[in-house]
């Protein structure tokens, strides 16, 4: 909304354009990553080369993420508990999503999150 009344009121305002260059996002569409499996050979050798490095990424990720949960549930004075659920199944797909789009997977951020909560934010 923000952005339109910008636009339209022609208010000096930097756009990411301005800062990083148009011909950062001239193809449109074409910049972004394509959805996809990686292109590595599916066969039972590449499971056992990558199956213990995701298992122990996957299992520090939650944990830094559920400890985090347990922390600022202890910071935020509204009653509620955050899911534990909700928190390692949002996790996951948002990991496999980054996964199949090029990126790199992560878990809660505690100093961000800390940040969040002292400014009002809830869980």
């Amino acid at each position: 909304l923000i952005s339109i009344l910008a636009k339209l009121l022609k208010l000096p305002a930097k756009t990411l354009a301005d800062v990083a260059g148009a011909a950062t996002f001239r193809g449109g569409a074409a910049v972004l990553p394509k959805i996809g499996f990686p292109a590595i050979p599916f066969s039972l050798e590449t499971l056992k080369i990558i199956l213990p490095y995701a298992c122990t990424m996957a299992a520090v990720g939650a944990i830094e993420s559920l400890l985090t949960l347990q922390l600022l549930d202890g910071m935020a004075d509204d009653g509620k508990r955050g899911s534990t659920k909700k928190e390692c199944f949002g996790q996951g797909i948002g990991n496999v999503a980054c996964g199949l789009s090029g990126g790199i997977g992560g878990c809660a951020l505690l100093g961000q999150s800390i940040i969040n909560v002292e400014s009002g934010g809830g869980l």
